[in-house]
């Protein structure tokens, strides 16, 4: 009996434990309650914001009573969510707090006001969203305002009116900072915050020269900000805060861009963390096609640093793939970087090479006589070289891409009159001890359209790429002017 007793003791124990665990497990982790009358039998969904982007994150059919109940075993991650109608415009915004079991009830759905239980820090968002409310609406009439103003002294009365209010809402932003350093709200104040103007604050708290006011704002611009916290993406906030940084105080070079780029993702969760894959990726999108000439050097740098010969689980085969492609595309015709060697036949097949050409400026023009976009550029190109560019010791190494149409390239050279240029074609054959991608000029030089333009000095120093045929004569202008 003593053993049956002990037996039966520790199936008991067993069963209640596993009956505990089970009802531990069914107990979800999130669960999250809508309710109004506007919900009754309708699809919503939650959604979350991914950086930039806006993902769809679960769907709900509300209940007759128009009760909509979003359960997860795990967490989400914290920030700002989104219950989303079926065509996909936004009901509401709300955060995602450490405590997420809460209810939002829509107390006015004509004036969405709504009733918040469970949820301070939902409180707290839906209090800002109503001050900030009030506080638009006076902005919006002071504007108006301010049209029809007649004199800089009117003017300038409702001008300080407007920075009033926007005074108040930064004080509020602030205060709220102050009283919840940690807090998702208090995050979002941050991320969201303007640059302050040191020069106009009272002479007690100014900095000694602007550029100390400069240097403060920089390094101070991403306090309170841990580029290892996953909250950072979960807002729209994000991206539009490193734009500001860069625009306000990085200087427009390569060097300095890699710099702070580097300094920023050293700080993110590598090498698998949300933010470093999400900024890294951010980055390299930036500047694969970057709206400044030169700076594609800053993609070859992030790449060497954080991508060439590591592995990464989380990078997909054709972001692999777009790797390959991109920085072939780009390594050999950096801008400041010697341009490659190419080998070439001139029209009567003598052999005739880049290097060969012995000139102050070097323009190399990639051209298809088959091309309607070249039928255009090449004799605008030409006129320039004739008027402005030979002067300025401007050699043209016209190379044709196209060797199928040979006919038609010697008869739009004869046509146009382009025989003061060195026309030339690829070499089918390069003697010597070169490789297969050294006489590849096409990759070379990104060749993938026409017309491809660059310009190179006496050293064969690229020092201007794929832009217009105009620009490289005002390129040339201010070398001579800087010389």
């Amino acid at each position: 009996m003593k053993t049956l007793s002990i037996v039966c003791t520790f199936f008991v124990f067993i069963t209640t434990f596993s009956t505990l665990a089970q009802t531990k497990k069914n107990i979800p982790a999130s669960q999250i309650e809508f309710q109004s009358s506007e919900y009754k039998n309708k699809m919503f969904y939650l959604a979350s914001h991914y950086g930039k982007y806006q993902t769809l994150l679960d769907s709900v059919k509300g209940t007759n009573d128009g009760k909509l109940v979003f359960k997860k075993d795990q967490k989400y991650v914290e920030g700002i969510y989104m219950l989303v109608t079926s065509d996909k415009k936004i009901e509401l915004e709300f955060l995602m707090d450490t405590n997420q079991k809460f209810n939002i009830r829509v107390t006015n759905p004509t004036e969405k006001t709504i009733a918040i239980d469970n949820s301070p820090l939902n409180q707290d968002f839906n209090n800002f969203n109503s001050f900030f409310r009030i506080k638009m609406e006076g902005i919006k009439a002071l504007e108006k305002t301010l049209a029809d103003k007649k004199t800089k002294q009117d003017s300038a009365l409702v001008i300080k009116d407007l920075k009033k209010i926007q005074s108040e809402i930064n004080t509020y932003k602030n205060n709220y900072i102050q009283s919840n350093p940690s807090n998702t709200l208090a995050l979002l104040f941050r991320m969201s915050q303007p640059i302050d103007n040191f020069l106009n604050k009272p002479s007690d708290e100014k900095l000694a020269s602007k550029t100390d006011s400069i240097a403060y704002l920089k390094k101070h611009f991403f306090d309170g900000i841990d580029f290892k916290d996953n909250r950072l993406l979960r807002n729209p906030f994000l991206e539009n805060r490193i734009a500001t940084y860069f625009n306000s105080f990085v200087p427009v070079t390569p060097e300095a861009v890699t710099t702070e780029i580097v300094q920023i993702l050293n700080q993110t969760d590598q090498p698998n963390g949300d933010v470093f894959k999400y900024l890294s990726l951010h980055f390299v999108d930036l500047y694969a096609e970057p709206k400044i000439m030169g700076m594609d050097r800053v993609f070859i740098n992030i790449y060497n640093t954080y991508f060439k010969n590591k592995e990464y689980t989380w990078l997909q085969l054709k972001q692999k793939e777009f790797f390959k492609f991109k920085v072939s595309s780009i390594k050999d015709n950096l801008v400041g970087d010697k341009g490659r060697n190419l080998f070439m036949l001139t029209q009567d097949q003598k052999r005739i090479d880049l290097y060969d050409i012995k000139a102050k400026y070097t323009v190399i023009a990639f051209w298809d006589p088959t091309c309607g976009h070249c039928a255009t550029e090449i004799p605008k190109m030409h006129e320039l070289y004739e008027k402005e560019w030979k002067q300025k010791g401007v050699v043209v190494f016209a190379v044709n891409n196209n060797t199928n149409e040979m006919v038609k390239w010697k008869e739009f050279i004869d046509k146009e009159k382009l025989s003061d240029w060195v026309n030339v074609y690829p070499a089918p054959v390069v003697t010597g001890n070169y490789t297969k991608e050294d006489v590849d000029f096409q990759t070379l030089y990104n060749v993938r359209q026409t017309p491809v333009i660059y310009l190179l000095d006496q050293d064969k120093k690229i020092i201007a790429k794929k832009v217009g045929a105009e620009n490289y004569t005002k390129i040339i202008e201010q070398l001579e002017k800087n010389n």
